[in-house]
Parts: C-alpha cells; sequence; structure tokens
C-alpha cells in the first residue's frame, strides 16, 4: 500500500468580505509517501494547530492499485511538553538490543484509577498541574516514553485495562512488541507484559499471586499456602522449563532494607525460601518513586544470577530533571515512578519466561 499525510488547517474558515463569491479553504500541506513498513508518524512542530489526513492507497506491489481510503484526524496536533525526563534516556535505547541480548523494562506507570482520586489531587500530587493528571494526557507521554527504549521485555504495573486494550497494547504492537495483560483481583488496574516477536515466542503462560507466598507470619496456615505457592512457581520455572533462567521485576513496595528485599536476595534466613539466586540488575538506586512526601527504591529487575549478565543499565534521570516541576508525576513525566532499564546478555540459554510483580 501507500500512505501520505496531509496537514489540514484547523478551526474556522477566514471572514470572506461582503460581495465577494470566492470560498477560502484551508490549505492543504502535501508529504513524501509514507513507506509501507512505517506504521508510526511523528508531527514536526509545523504541524502543531493543523489536523491531519491519511490517505492509504492498496496495492500488491505489481503496479495494480485499488481505490484509496482516507481518515482524517479528530482534533489538531497538540504541542508537548517540551523537554521530558526520559529524552536523555533514549539517547541509549536508540537501536534495538543485538543478538545474544536483551533489553528489560520494569514501570509502574500510575494507574488512572488511583491518579484521579480527590486524594491524589489534593495529598498526593498537589504540585503536579491537573491536565497533566488526565489519562489521555498520560498515555500519550507514555506511549512516546516505552517506544524510545527499543526494549525486547516490557513489564508494566498499575496498568489500567482500557489503557492496555485500547492504547498500549495497538502502540507497541506497531514496534514489534505483543502484549499480555492480567487484571487484579477487585481492582480496576493489573499488570502488562510485552516481548518483542522476533526475538520470543510464548510456551506458556501461569497466573502467580506472589503476595501470598512472600507473607511470613506465625499462622501455620498462611506458611504452608505460601509454601505451596512457591511450590508451584518452581515447578512452572525450574520443571516446565529447566534451562530457561528468570527475570522477576516489578514494583515491590519495598526498599532495599526490608524484608521482601532480603527475602528475594537471600540476604537473611526465613521460615520461607525460594529455589533461585536472584539479584538486582540495576542495584539499589537512590529513589525510583519519588513524591512530594516520599522519596525512595521501591521498584527492582532481578535476574537469574547463575544464567544472566548484566551489560548496562541505562542511567535515571538526573535529580534535577525529576525536580524540575517538584516531584513526580509532571507536565514531563506521567507516572510517580521511573522506569528500571537494563540490558542482559547470557551463553547458550534462551530466555522464555519473566515475572512481573506489584
Amino acid at each position: 500500500h501507500r500512505a501520505a499525510a496531509a496537514p489540514l488547517a484547523a478551526g474556522r474558515l477566514p471572514r470572506v468580505p461582503q460581495g465577494e463569491r470566492r470560498v477560502r479553504r484551508p490549505q492543504a500541506l502535501r508529504f513524501p509517501l509514507v513507506p509501507p513498513a512505517a506504521r508510526v508518524f511523528t508531527p514536526c512542530n509545523a504541524l502543531v494547530g493543523l489536523r491531519l489526513k491519511l490517505r492509504c492507497t492498496p496495492g500488491d506491489g505489481e503496479q495494480r492499485y485499488g481505490q484509496p481510503c482516507e481518515v482524517e484526524s479528530s482534533g489538531p496536533v497538540e504541542a508537548g511538553p517540551g523537554a521530558c525526563t526520559f529524552d536523555s534516556r533514549h539517547l541509549y535505547t536508540r537501536k534495538v538490543c543485538g543478538h545474544g541480548s536483551v533489553r528489560a523494562v520494569s514501570y509502574n506507570i500510575l494507574a488512572d484509577t488511583y491518579a484521579q482520586t480527590e486524594f491524589s489531587r489534593t495529598v498526593l500530587y498537589p504540585y503536579c498541574a491537573p491536565y497533566a493528571l488526565e489519562i489521555d494526557y498520560r498515555q500519550n507521554l507514555l506511549k512516546k516514553e516505552l517506544a524510545g527504549y527499543s526494549a525486547d521485555l516490557i513489564c508494566l504495573q498499575e496498568v489500567d485495562k482500557s489503557v492496555f486494550v485500547d492504547s498500549l497494547a495497538p502502540a507497541l504492537d506497531a514496534f514489534g512488541l505483543e502484549g499480555l495483560f492480567k487484571i487484579k483481583e477487585k481492582q480496576h488496574e493489573g499488570l502488562a507484559t510485552f516481548y518483542r516477536r522476533d526475538k520470543f515466542s510464548l510456551l506458556s503462560q501461569h497466573d502467580i499471586v506472589f503476595s501470598e507466598a512472600l507473607q511470613v507470619c506465625l499462622s501455620a496456615q498462611l506458611q504452608e499456602e505460601g509454601r505451596q505457592t512457591l511450590s508451584h512457581l518452581k515447578h512452572v520455572a525450574c520443571d516446565l522449563h529447566p534451562s530457561i533462567p528468570v527475570i522477576f521485576c516489578g514494583d515491590f513496595n519495598s526498599t532495599p532494607s526490608s524484608g521482601t528485599y532480603s527475602f528475594i536476595s537471600k540476604r537473611c534466613n526465613m521460615p520461607l525460601t525460594h529455589p533461585f539466586k536472584l539479584q538486582s540488575a540495576c542495584g539499589e538506586p537512590a529513589y525510583t518513586n519519588y513524591v512530594g512526601g516520599f522519596h525512595g527504591c521501591l521498584d527492582y529487575i532481578f535476574i537469574d544470577k547463575t544464567a544472566l549478565e548484566v551489560e548496562q543499565v541505562i542511567p535515571l534521570p538526573s535529580h534535577e530533571e525529576v525536580t524540575t516541576h517538584q516531584a513526580l508525576p509532571s507536565v514531563s513525566h506521567p507516572s510517580d515512578h521511573i522506569a528500571l532499564i537494563c540490558d542482559l546478555k547470557w551463553g547458550v540459554l534462551k530466555i522464555g519466561l519473566s515475572y512481573t510483580f506489584l
């Protein structure tokens, strides 16, 4: 097919003096044909305030074409926020990792169901402009941010189902990523995992509630339930797919000094244990969550240290970038968390399992 994008002037037509019969129409600027493989068009600053028209002509590659089809944008191109916190990070992730490496991203994107409460607007994020908390604004930033990371594996937390279905899944599909979604029980948000189709294939999917396994208490019944959950996890990761190392990442809502972090990294003895040898691929940053009343490290990408090595960790935004608008979220950052990104490499093993936790 052939496609061409042309901006159309938005707004009212200019007034014509009385007595004149001529009609002035909005000026249409024509652009070169968009290559058939291109599925993403990024408007430039010159197009702000104009609507876009997409004209697509089907063809079979042998100079035979069908009737063209046109569609116009419902509104004009809007100006972006200017410099964003992730712009400098995109300098490290312009290209997809080569064979033998995988780029992993873990990110709590802040569910709209939480961002739009009165408590969030007045207590948690009073410094954030109200329009910057709207999901329509934030999801556009999210799509731009995630697309720029050129990731092979993306694990997202606090994902609204509608955001996954209507926004993230189709947007990331254009960049070669397949998405899976699991909504949390009795809640309106859940977890999303995206993987690059030309690198990975889905072997199987298992939904395990990790929080049950992490309840270490004096109750013998709860300890037994935790052991059963860990036994299920061991069966999936070690028995069904014994040659595939684990990537275990997400928002754990726990600092490096917490019992949860100690349990996962096996820093201390506990009634519960697990069969994995995990390390934090991105270390222990000063913070991955930065709001007005708190900042700390809550997010991690744990990897199987017997099979995977860290090739590089993409630097987090500078403190100056994070605090440009006091805290997060802001007009230049769509969440109260910061994405963790790292490039991993392995030997002859193949990665086929990942877990995202919240």
